[in-house]
């Protein structure tokens, strides 16, 4: 094995860790933004199921549907704004996450043909010349 690809071996090995890293700081960002949207939809549930009714609300029924209400979309506006203020670091690891497997994966590449290129040269040095 030529020294480019042990070189290779070494930083792909490298950059496989580090790929690793950056998958799983995404997996759990994407699991956490996961939770945020369920919330959102149970809260979403909630205020649907207050309203959906076959009866007529009496007066003192009304005021306290609109006071759970009320309180169900402060619910669902903070759930929603913190929705939105982890976007942008959860695309940030998405794109981390990305590049660090993409060069892994160049990095694998270019260490399988460097190692068949030294395969080659080898199996050259080997045969007898005509």
């Amino acid at each position: 094995m030529s020294r480019q690809t042990q070189g290779l071996t070494r930083l792909e090995r490298l950059a496989r860790l580090k790929s690793d890293i950056e998958m799983r700081r995404f997996s759990a960002f994407r699991q956490t933004v996961e939770a945020a949207r369920l919330r959102i939809a149970a809260v979403e549930q909630d205020l649907q199921r207050l309203y959906d009714t076959e009866t007529d609300f009496s007066v003192s029924e009304a005021r306290l549907a609109n006071a759970i209400a009320q309180e169900l979309s402060r619910a669902l506006l903070k759930a929603e704004r913190d929705l939105q203020q982890m976007l942008p670091g959860f695309e940030a690891a998405r794109i981390r996450a990305q590049r660090e497997f993409g060069r892994a994966e160049v990095l694998k590449t270019l260490q399988v043909q460097s190692g068949l290129e030294d395969r080659l040269i080898a199996t050259r040095k080997r045969e007898p010349q005509a």
